[in-house]
């Protein structure tokens, strides 16, 4: 086949209602490619976003979310008109699951057109699976996966194709999807003599769905396609196949795609840990000590300025008395602080005010005077403000009261000095929140040893600090740094969210977050303490404004309404909140060590990993599966003996499953149940099996 008259059906759907930046991005790469592209969106288009899609296609036709992508193919096909699609030499069924080009669409497509006597291809494909993962039924077959099926004319105008769209079964959930269209496709129009290739077959790999476990595999074979799933799977799931985190984002940056462009959307679909683990966002910061050129090299003719040096404030809070300010010191926080660059603004807000003395012993620099101006002296002085007593780490203060310091926006609509005298004009770059009040893990050493591994891990020493800063200046998606959980003395039993996911999902709607919450442990900073973009923090920050608004209306009087923001425990919903309210924001979060923390706690976590495990079975997710049977909500005697059937036994569970799919989830023929349970149970006792979950549409 030539090039032809190429068509393109691309499917979108956004749960919130917008066009992320990587699809038209997708779309501009394909146009070249393509005589008409038709953009069926499942989700309501902003006209500023119709306007985008219009600039990188043909057609826009906005529908009902029925169906799901089986449905808006079948709508584009129908819209085209079947006569029409005779025109064609060939129509691309595909959708916004993946980020492209990471590699050239040229290599591909031109290796397609050699494929002269197929009437489809794809571009990947899933492996054969025994039993079916969903449903009562032998096996998944192998097949063409659906985000990529090039139709040929030869099946086009084949009234077997019209067919099987206008009889197409309900499809109303994921697995409807995978069992009606996806799985189907490919057995369906073979078994009617139709021939079929793949860009990238399966058989080149060594898993069954390799565009989610073997992702950098398939861009250094020259894929084009980065699948968005790979970044918020099931991280035990990807464990298990030995993904590693990062791998993905480090081989999209080596083929030239943008990696913040990912980011910047994944955080809209991925819960936070997750995206953490399954993108590598933990960084292990060294120091960074800037070379200086030697004085005799000659000066270039045209020399550019450098780029200015991040702005940033730091905003340090003391509580009341004077067990914060020797906390500071006991933590060497004057010290640590003087790690930060010298041009960066200081703050220290406390309820109860502070002299001169106390300010220095806080934070190593001197009062700023009233007459000061900016850089006289050296080094700038350090500025006090007083705050309401709301909380002990002072995080309602920080994002009600001290937001005049730090967000560009605010300092605007404030003027340029605040009410107290405390200079904010002009805003910065970033912004640092550190604390003397108490951290909110287990106290006594373990509170000791968590607050020096935090402070070490924010401020470390001017090298690593300007890493930190580093970080922000690769990374323009990059909204909020914070130091790893230190787990050394620290519990883990039991959900992390301490009986606060409830309010923390409340806050969440009632903020309109997009970011979904981690079920289990939240992602947030220890002890509210991190470095963050303003623009990361400023929904979190308009929303504690109107927590304190509508609570201060329904009290009684000032101190009726702190003590209700107390007894609600509002200062830890928001912190809990942190990173989501970011990553609903467009910014994603990094987790940081130094190297020395990052042993100490690898090597403690390793040996209690092992200690816990020793008598559990050999994978976390089977680990996972045999200890919620035990323990769980849903825990009882059926799904202990499952779970001990699956471990001790796979190849009996194997067998079983399909039957034990039809009696939980219902079935069209138990016949077909018992005789596939029957196959499965004389194929699969020579050799172990492994559970992977199905294709991704």
């Amino acid at each position: 086949m030539t090039r032809g008259n190429r068509g393109i059906i691309y499917f979108h759907f956004d749960p919130h209602d917008r066009v992320r930046d990587y699809v038209p991005r997708a779309l501009a790469s394909l146009r070249p490619h393509a005589d008409h592209i038709l953009v069926v969106s499942n989700s309501p288009i902003s006209d500023a976003d119709r306007a985008r899609l219009e600039d990188t296609c043909d057609e826009v036709l906005e529908r009902p979310n029925e169906g799901l992508d089986v449905g808006a193919y079948r709508a584009g096909l129908e819209h085209l008109g079947w006569d029409r699609l005779a025109d064609f030499d060939e129509i691309i069924l595909t959708n916004h699951t993946y980020y492209a080009p990471v590699r050239p669409w040229e290599d591909v497509l031109a290796r397609a057109e050699d494929w002269r006597d197929i009437s489809f291809w794809g571009m990947t494909e899933h492996d054969t699976m025994r039993p079916h993962p969903f449903l009562a039924r032998r096996e998944l077959p192998r097949h063409i996966q659906s985000h990529w099926i090039a139709v040929r004319r030869r099946l086009l105008t084949d009234p077997a194709f019209r067919e099987y769209w206008e009889q197409m079964p309900r499809v109303a959930s994921y697995r409807d999807s995978i069992q009606w269209h996806e799985s189907r496709f490919t057995d369906y129009f073979n078994g009617l003599g139709h021939t079929c290739e793949v860009a990238f077959p399966v058989d080149r790999y060594s898993s069954d769905n390799p565009a989610i476990e073997e992702a950098p595999a398939l861009l250094a074979d020259g894929c084009p396609l980065l699948k968005r799933r790979a970044f918020f799977h099931d991280p035990l799931h990807q464990d298990r196949q030995a993904v590693v985190g990062g791998d993905l984002l480090t081989a999209a940056a080596q083929a030239g795609y943008d990696e913040d462009l990912i980011l910047s959307d994944v955080v809209h679909t991925a819960a936070a840990r997750d995206l953490i683990v399954n993108a590598g966002l933990t960084e292990v910061i060294t120091d960074v000590n800037p070379e200086v050129g030697p004085k005799t090299a000659p000066e270039p003719v045209q020399a550019q300025s450098p780029a200015p040096e991040p702005s940033g404030c730091v905003v340090v809070h003391v509580p009341a008395g004077r067990e914060g300010i020797e906390r500071a010191e006991a933590d060497r926080l004057p010290e640590r602080l003087a790690n930060l660059p010298a041009h960066w603004r200081m703050v220290v807000t406390s309820p109860a005010p502070l002299d001169t003395a106390d300010l220095e012993r806080v934070t190593g620099r001197r009062a700023k005077a009233d007459d000061a101006e900016p850089g006289e002296g050296g080094e700038p002085g350090v500025a006090f403000r007083t705050v309401r007593d709301l909380d002990p780490r002072g995080t309602i203060a920080f994002l009600t009261e001290c937001d005049d310091l730090w967000d560009p926006e605010r300092v605007q609509d404030a003027g340029a000095e605040g009410a107290d005298g405390v200079d904010g004009a002009g805003g910065v770059d970033l912004v640092l929140a550190i604390n003397a009040g108490p951290l909110s893990g287990s106290a006594g050493r373990a509170d000791d040893v968590a607050r020096r591994q935090v402070l070490d891990c924010l401020l470390a020493s001017p090298g690593y600090v300007t890493g930190l800063i580093g970080l922000f200046t690769r990374h323009p998606s990059l909204g909020v740094v914070m130091p790893s959980d230190c787990h050394i003395g620290q519990p883990h039993g039991g959900p992390q969210w301490d009986g606060l996911a409830g309010a923390a999902e409340a806050l969440s709607r009632r903020l309109g977050l997009t970011a979904a919450l981690d079920p289990i442990a939240p992602a947030t900073p220890v002890g509210a303490m991190f470095l963050a973009r303003p623009e990361a923090l400023r929904t979190l920050s308009e929303g504690a404004k109107e927590l304190v608004r509508l609570t201060e209306q329904a009290a009684a009087g000032p101190e009726q309404a702190v003590e209700r923001l107390r007894r609600a425990r509002a200062a830890e919903v928001l912190e809990r909140l942190t990173v989501y309210a970011a990553m609903s924001s467009g910014f994603h979060p990094r987790e940081v060590l130094t190297p020395a923390w990052a042993g100490r706690l690898y090597g403690s976590l390793t040996y209690k990993q092992r200690a816990v495990t020793v008598d559990l079975p050999d994978y976390a997710d089977e680990q996972v599966r045999f200890l919620q049977a035990r323990f769980g909500p849903r825990a009882g005697l059926g799904p202990r003996v499952r779970s001990y059937v699956d471990v001790r036994h796979p190849e009996v569970a194997g067998a079983l499953k399909p039957a034990y799919r039809y009696v939980t989830d219902g079935g069209r023929d138990v016949a077909d149940g018992v005789k596939g349970a029957a196959r499965s149970f004389s194929g699969h006792l020579r050799h172990r099996w492994s559970l992977r979950p199905g294709s991704d549409s």
